[in-house]
């Protein structure tokens, strides 16, 4: 790789770059960097440009020029009759990149382009006609997901996939992977009063009437619990098939009511329910918890419940970033998740390394008995930099906390900005001024990614004097599930070679050590009464340490085991959709008409013109698609629900989940001749084609849905009763039966491997 950046120093130098080689844009490139920013592109920028050109994952660390890296690889592209697309975390990066960048653009004569939130519809199209466009991941998918519900080419506007660079890619790709994208329609948006009614009678449930599972975070009812929603809510069997919907409803009040906590897992900003990201413990406006959760947690506050509409049509992330031919991308903690890019996206990971030493300190993990004692750790060390006028910068896990702990500071005279669920041109500028003399900043986890703390402020005028009393301090509160949250905060001090400091604090009473069972894992060296100040035993410090280890295998186990379930969905929405698409696009003609039902479409011909009939047909059957994948999405939304029962037979939930989904959508497609013709027989009753309405929804809205497939994860009681050897005969003898009448196996062992 250091022999290809010297040549294309050399030809940069030397302004023999006329070809459309790599090696000869980039030079170009370079120089026109040069001219038009005025800075001179280092070394390792040109290295991560060549290795996101290869369709790597590239890992460099804050304030390194990420953002510069993938101009060079684009217009490499571009140059090349290429198109793409640099998706980004948020409106105001994808913004601000797209204005930053679009100089050194319009010298290489490649065209740029930026789709917000805020961007029309009706601009979208000419944008995506750019040779680069920055936009966010998910106004991406959205809009790709919206070309489904279009009747005519001229409305469609999202292109071909061709190239695509992820920026901060750890948490599009991994974090926000599973989370599905989804577009809605409607007749017309409805109250819906009956989850409020639930929610009133709920308060007559108490802690023995229903038992939370920890692992699958999914609410059942006791013995005790059923027999009372039967008396309250008069049903003879809360469990009968027709007391679904009101069993998903109690349940889902139950959880809104007793689990969820406002301002952990959401806010109620301007009447609404906002949901607040896991990862980054900010506000996720336009996403929504699934099923009947939303609509509780909206009765739990006295909020409006409105009906979100039908679902037609939905994409996870990671499916959707797989659309992509090539994909590339960068963020500040690619190692650590190495495997994962490889296995779920098929890239490979470069290490790009700092062109100055890193001269951060990190310090190793502070452990404490419990919160309070942490608290008071926390506070301490915060006192102490604000004193010296030293810049700090803490990273809470929550709003709560980051309240909470601003208040506290506070009182002891310590001055100090929170910053949590603002939008993000606001959270830019304050997390821009965190490096000033004295600045004490409170966030959420990854509060401001993409935007430089420069010592001494914006300017760094006060550089020198923030350098004498040790650089930006980072504080960070919790261990999380993953280790890159840690990472990533720790990268923000110590920039471009930068003198700063990172402490980690966490207590044996954190969720993370609970979940995990720090207790059982630390036996005899556990604490077994307070202990003030930091733990110093090794044996405890080496088993928290332990616990994240295991949550991020747990959470890479969980994503993996989810696409066992979501594959078959994948294929199915792939299938439906290129159909689609092929009948607007021209690309074949619909027959299901001529070839079902002959004498009556010679008829409609007859009365209304071939070509007439022949383009109505194709719009037909295109809204039917709409219709038949929004039933086979109720339907799989319904087996979700149940799939985990199968256990107890002894049979694998994901593979009776695929064999079901494939067995109802083959059904259903095979319908679709017969609801074609259905169709024909209403056209034949009107006077005049144009008289003939294609049944459509009258709106259409997105949203995204916080879905972690708590479902899947779940177990029967009965398994929790039984032991797996009392079934293991019964299984036995099913699988010798199921090989004697060679069920239907095969597709799925070819899709996921030997069992």
């Amino acid at each position: 790789m250091n022999k290809t950046v010297e040549k294309i120093k050399q030809l940069a130098e030397a302004g023999d770059f006329s070809g459309n080689s790599v090696e000869e844009i980039f030079a170009r490139c370079y120089k026109a960097v040069e001219k038009t920013l005025g800075i001179t592109p280092f070394d390792e920028q040109l290295s991560a440009a060549l290795a996101l050109n290869d369709g790597k994952m590239v890992q460099m660390q804050t304030g390194e020029g990420k953002t510069l890296c993938a101009v060079f690889a684009a217009c490499a592209h571009a140059l090349n009759g290429g198109y793409t697309h640099v998706l980004t975390f948020n409106d105001y990066l994808a913004h601000r990149d797209c204005e930053w960048m679009k100089p050194v653009y319009e010298e290489m004569g490649v065209s740029v382009g930026c789709i917000t939130e805020e961007t029309p519809r009706d601009e979208r199209k000419s944008l995506y006609q750019k040779q680069v466009v920055y936009i966010t991941a998910k106004e991406a998918g959205f809009d790709y997901l919206k070309d489904f519900v279009c009747y005519e080419t001229e409305e469609m506007c999202f292109p071909k996939p061709d190239f695509a660079i992820f920026d901060e890619a750890d948490s599009i790709l991994i974090d926000e992977a599973r989370i599905p994208l989804v577009i809605a329609g409607d007749v017309a948006v409805h109250e819906d009063e009956s989850t409020a009614k639930v929610y009133a009678k709920i308060g007559e449930f108490a802690d023995g009437d229903y038992e939370f599972d920890e692992d699958s975070r999914n609410i059942y009812l006791t013995d005790n619990g059923a027999d009372k929603a039967e008396k309250l809510f008069s049903v003879e069997n809360i469990y009968g098939e027709k007391n679904a919907g009101l069993l998903a409803k109690i349940t889902a009040c139950i959880k809104a009511r007793d689990i969820l906590k406002e301002d952990k897992d959401y806010i109620v900003r301007d009447g609404k329910i906002v949901l607040i990201d896991e990862f980054t413990g900010r506000a996720a406006a336009g996403r929504v918890f699934p099923g009947e959760l939303q609509p509780a947690c909206e009765a739990k506050h006295n909020l409006k419940i409105t009906s979100r509409g039908r679902i037609m049509g939905n994409i996870a992330l990671q499916y959707f970033a797989r659309l992509y031919p090539k994909i590339s991308g960068m963020t500040g903690t690619a190692e650590s998740s190495r495997e994962e890019f490889e296995k779920i996206y098929g890239i490979l990971t470069e290490v790009i390394p700092t062109r100055l030493p890193c001269a951060r300190v990190d310090r190793p993990l502070e452990i404490y008995f419990d919160k309070t004692e942490k608290r008071k750790a926390i506070i301490a060390a915060v006192s102490e930099a604000f004193e010296k006028k030293r810049p700090v910068l803490v990273g809470t896990e929550s709003i709560e906390e980051s309240e909470s702990l601003a208040a506290d500071l506070r009182k002891i005279g310590v001055d100090c900005k929170v910053l949590n669920a603002k939008n993000n041109f606001e959270e830019a500028g304050i997390i821009a001024k965190a490096g000033e003399r004295g600045a004490v900043t409170i966030s959420t986890n990854m509060a401001g990614r993409g935007v430089d703390i420069k010592l001494g402020g914006e300017d760094c005028s006060d550089k020198e004097f923030v350098e004498s009393v040790g650089g930006l301090l980072v504080i960070i509160t919790s261990m999380r599930e993953s280790s890159r949250i840690a990472q990533q905060l720790r990268g923000r001090a110590g920039r471009q070679g930068d003198v700063g400091e990172s402490r980690f604090f966490a207590a044996l009473d954190d969720e993370i050590m609970i979940k995990n069972d720090l207790r059982r894992l630390c036996g005899r060296h556990f604490p077994s009464a307070k202990v003030e100040g930091a733990i110093t035993d090794k044996a405890v410090l080496r088993e928290a340490e332990r616990v994240q280890r295991i949550s991020e295998g747990d959470g890479f186990d969980e994503r993996v085991n989810l696409m066992k379930y979501t594959l078959i969905g994948e294929k199915h929405r792939e299938m439906t959709f290129s159909k689609r698409n092929a009948l607007l696009d021209g690309e074949y003609d619909s027959d299901l008409w001529q070839k079902n039902a002959p004498e009556l479409f010679e008829k409609a011909c007859g009365k209304f013109g071939e070509n007439a009939v022949q383009t109505l047909e194709n719009k037909v059957l295109a809204a039917l698609l709409n219709e038949f994948h929004s039933d086979y999405l109720d339907y799989t939304a319904y087996l979700r629900e149940g799939i985990h029962l199968t256990q107890i037979a002894g049979r694998n939930p994901a593979d009776e989940y695929n064999i079901a989904c494939e067995e109802y959508y083959e059904s259903a497609a095979e319908s679709l001749p017969e609801r074609m013709c259905e169709k024909l027989e209403t056209l034949l009753k009107c006077d005049k084609i144009e008289d003939y309405v294609i049944e459509k929804p009258t709106g259409i809205y997105t949203y995204l849905l916080n879905d972690l497939a708590e479902e899947f994860k779940a177990k029967p009681i009965l398994l929790n009763v039984f032991s797996e050897e009392d079934f293991a005969e019964e299984n036995s003898a099913k699988s010798e039966k199921t090989e004697e009448k060679g069920e239907k196996q095969g597709f799925f062992k070819k899709l996921f491997g030997k069992k």
